[in-house]
């Protein structure tokens, strides 16, 4: 049995992956903490795109590509004016391709960044979807 993934059931789980990527990003700074929270953001930013695609499909849109979807969302004015989400995209990419150490504290130090459009886009859905 297939069921939809609407937004109201993917959003819960964005919300609970948003409230652990801070955590781990609140952890002590240690190369085992930043894998952990790189790991974590790789996880959030991956339902993130679920939700997104929900959404658009509810709205009759489809997103093919991740610009695609960060696209209809600056269309929608659900993201800050000043996110960077072609940042956020690709340090995504880069956390999957498995990075070298000083690709690591880089995509680290933005994590803070990252969390804070992924937090705001969060708000935004919850928000819409009440």
């Amino acid at each position: 049995m297939h069921s939809k993934q609407t937004p109201k059931i993917i959003l819960p789980h964005l919300n609970w992956s948003i409230m652990r990527l801070k955590e781990a990003i609140n952890k002590e700074d240690t190369e085992y903490y930043r894998g952990a929270a790189l790991q974590r953001f790789g996880l959030t930013y991956k339902v993130a795109i679920k939700v997104i695609i929900a959404f658009a499909i509810e709205e009759g849109e489809t997103c093919v590509t991740d610009e695609d979807c960060f696209k209809w969302l600056k269309k929608k004015q659900w993201l800050e004016k000043d996110s960077d989400w072609k940042l956020l995209i690709e340090n995504y990419q880069s956390v999957i391709k498995q990075p070298q150490i000083t690709t690591i504290n880089e995509l680290y130090h933005n994590l803070r960044a990252h969390y804070t459009i992924l937090n705001s886009l969060s708000e935004r859905m919850n928000l819409v979807s009440h």
